[in-house]
């Protein structure tokens, strides 16, 4: 009898994300096209992904003040397998704040890669796998 075919390896990859509640998922544009918060340590940070591909950044900073980017494209970039997520990539964005959630003195710019995850029945565009990443708002 033959073990361990794909069957098997399927089987276990689906077991697995069915545990953890997590699975990295391939969604369209029409998928993403909307607003998008995420309550973290930095402040409430909003995005908005407009049809047409131009995108509009917002972040209420946690310590007082306010900070906007508008960016003019924005596009998806497919999953390059089953265990990779896709992505949204957000062209000449605005990094607001560090990866440990402290706001910089002076926002860095550059493309923003937004991991798309399927997590607890609802898509979430993550920035970093210790925060809660972004959700539709």
């Amino acid at each position: 009898m033959k073990r361990g075919g794909a069957g098997s390896w399927i089987l276990a990859l689906a077991a697995f994300f069915a545990i953890s509640g997590c699975m990295p998922v391939q969604p369209s544009e029409q998928e993403v096209i909307g607003i998008w918060q995420v309550n973290w340590n930095c402040g409430i940070e909003r995005l908005e992904l407009k049809r047409g591909r131009s995108y509009v950044q917002d972040i209420e900073y946690r310590g007082g003040g306010h900070a906007t980017h508008i960016g003019h494209t924005w596009r998806v970039i497919p999953k390059e397998s089953i265990l990779n997520s896709g992505y949204v990539v957000l062209q000449d964005a605005v990094e607001f704040c560090s990866v440990f959630g402290v706001k910089l003195a002076k926002p860095e710019t550059g493309d923003r890669q937004l991991a798309t995850v399927w997590e607890w029945g609802r898509l979430i565009l993550s920035f970093n796998p210790d925060w809660q990443g972004f959700e539709r708002h």
